[in-house]
């Protein structure tokens, strides 16, 4: 079976012929899927645009004038609130400049003054040396003041005590030597001569160098007293004084005016605590000079809170001792009192 060719001259199908026309190829005046677009005349159109310029442009002018006219009305603002801040200012300076020219500048015045006052040398030594003797009267002594059977603390004027002496104008209020002076004073003095030397405390108050004295292994402590009271409380705390505590328990004090007593015969430890004035310092150290004299031998003189030294060397009979270096550093800054030891050249 055979099979004709197709006539050649009958036109093939191809994809031209049997596809569907584009809608958008199709022509201008053909209807098809988007609608034709308007017709514009070109010189309507810019026509009808310049109109929009110049509304803008007028827009743009009355937007600027606005913006001036805010400006110029916040610069005005502005100057009155300077102005007004600045008057503000005048006035609160006023009155600040017021109020420091009649508080601030006394008072600032008044508190340099103060402080001026205080930190003078003098100031702050006497500040010190108050410090220095409250210290010790109420916590390095209190061991010892528990020992008394009369307190020792204080001092006690002698306006109101019975003195039967001329020199009662010349006589000191009692103040207690405090226990640690005493000890750095009595280190200048030989160990070896404590044991063969007597002790004699030169307005004695209520005794309680004397009771310190008898801590040690003098031969003697002695005391004189020109106040009766004062002495009868010296004598009641050497009776109730614990003899545990005593290394002498040869201790007696007498009640009577110093220039009447004449000096120890034997080597000693003479002790002032600024009992008098000068004037019977001076009168009772020659009495102590001439006993030298006549027989040379080892004696000390303590000075507690008096300036004698020039008196001391001109005697020719003493010599200022120094303080252990221990004792002295301690001295130095703890003492509220000058300590001066002499010993004679023999």
């Amino acid at each position: 079976m055979s099979v004709a060719p197709p006539n050649a001259n009958q036109p093939q199908a191809g994809p031209e012929t049997n596809a569907q026309s584009s809608p958008s190829v199709q022509g201008a005046g053909n209807a098809g899927f988007y609608p034709p677009a308007p017709e514009v005349d070109p010189q309507q159109a810019g026509q009808e645009a310049a109109p929009t310029a110049a509304e803008l442009e007028a827009a743009r002018s009355q937007v600027a004038e606005r913006i001036a006219g805010l400006a110029d009305k916040t610069a005005d603002l502005t100057k009155q609130a300077t102005a007004q801040a600045m008057e503000a200012g005048k006035v609160g300076l006023a009155k600040a400049a017021k109020i420091g020219r009649e508080n601030v500048l006394p008072e600032l015045s008044r508190t340099s003054a103060k402080v001026r006052e205080r930190t003078r040398p003098d100031r702050l030594r006497k500040d010190y040396r108050d410090f220095l003797l409250w210290l010790h009267a109420n916590i390095l002594d209190s061991a010892i003041e528990r020992l008394f059977f009369v307190p020792t603390k204080g001092n006690v004027p002698l306006d109101g005590l019975t003195i039967r002496s001329n020199n009662r104008d010349s006589g000191h209020a009692y103040k207690p030597s405090p226990a640690l002076v005493f000890k750095w004073a009595l280190a200048a003095v030989a160990e070896d001569d404590i044991a063969r030397m007597s002790f004699v405390d030169y307005g004695a108050g209520t005794g309680r160098v004397m009771l310190l004295a008898s801590q040690h292994p003098f031969t003697a402590v002695g005391g004189i007293e020109f106040a009766e009271e004062l002495h009868d409380n010296a004598a009641m705390n050497i009776a109730q004084f614990p003899r545990s505590r005593m290394k002498c328990r040869n201790v007696e004090c007498v009640l009577d005016d110093a220039v009447n007593i004449t000096p120890v015969d034997g080597e000693a430890v003479h002790y002032f605590f600024n009992p008098f004035e000068p004037a019977i310092f001076a009168e009772v150290l020659k009495g102590i000079v001439a006993s030298y004299h006549a027989r040379p031998r080892r004696l000390y003189v303590i000075l507690i809170d008096m300036d004698a030294g020039e008196l001391m060397h001109r005697t020719g009979v003493f010599q200022e001792m120094k303080l252990p270096s221990a004792e002295r550093m301690q001295a130095q800054a703890l003492s509220p009192y000058k300590i001066s030891v002499f010993r004679s050249l023999a």
